[in-house]
């Protein structure tokens, strides 16, 4: 979005001429803001919509479940906050409308087994592909990727025994936004993922 970047080259210009920094510097400064303004945008933005649709606390549920293992698993990234801010948007808010509407009509049964494939799918993707390179941390050193590797897999036990107490506990629709926000991280971590995006990205630069 064009307004961030104009903002963030502002502050950083203007931090710069403060600290009397070189250009090298100002430029990690405008990197700097573009991430903080960005992430502000997009949280005041998300917070505005699904409060719009009534799903304030599941959209935010599901981002977090997202955002926790894509720190240490990593995923596709769009080229610009826009789209980013679009797209996460879009998938943040249509999963909760999906677990707020439906959650009523899944057994426990039904739960279980999306449990189990959620489960079982993550961690053999997680074995395979985490972490993914980012355009924002780039991991080249062999015991830093498997550092990682292993935070991805503790996460995603730990988020196993948190969904078995929420579904024992009879709190089906957590469980789904749980499981929503996993395999959203999960699926932008594959090569399938990647082309999905890839797709979407592309189409949104032809509008």
């Amino acid at each position: 979005m064009r307004f961030i970047n104009k903002w963030s080259y502002s502050c950083a210009k203007g931090l710069a001429s403060v600290l009397e920094e070189s250009h090298q510097k100002k430029a990690e400064y405008y990197f700097g803001f573009q991430v903080a303004i960005g992430s502000i945008v997009k949280t005041a933005l998300l917070v505005a919509v699904s409060t719009i649709l009534g799903v304030l606390i599941p959209t935010l549920i599901v981002s977090i479940s997202f955002a926790l293992l894509r720190k240490v698993a990593g995923g596709y990234h769009m080229d610009t906050y826009g789209k980013c801010l679009l797209v996460s948007i879009g998938f943040f808010v249509a999963a909760a409308l999906i677990a707020k509407h439906t959650y009523r009509y899944w057994s426990i049964i039904w739960l279980v087994i999306l449990i189990t494939l959620t489960f079982t799918i993550s961690l053999y993707i997680l074995k395979k592909y985490a972490p993914k390179d980012t355009p924002n941390r780039l991991i080249t050193d062999p015991g830093e990727k498997l550092r990682f590797k292993k935070l991805s897999i503790v996460y995603i036990c730990v988020w196993l025994m948190v969904v078995t107490i929420l579904t024992v506990l009879g709190m089906k629709m957590y469980t789904l936004l749980l499981c929503f926000g996993v395999l959203q991280e999960i699926f932008a971590i594959t090569p399938t993922g990647h082309k999905f995006f890839d797709i979407i990205k592309y189409g949104m630069d032809t509008k």
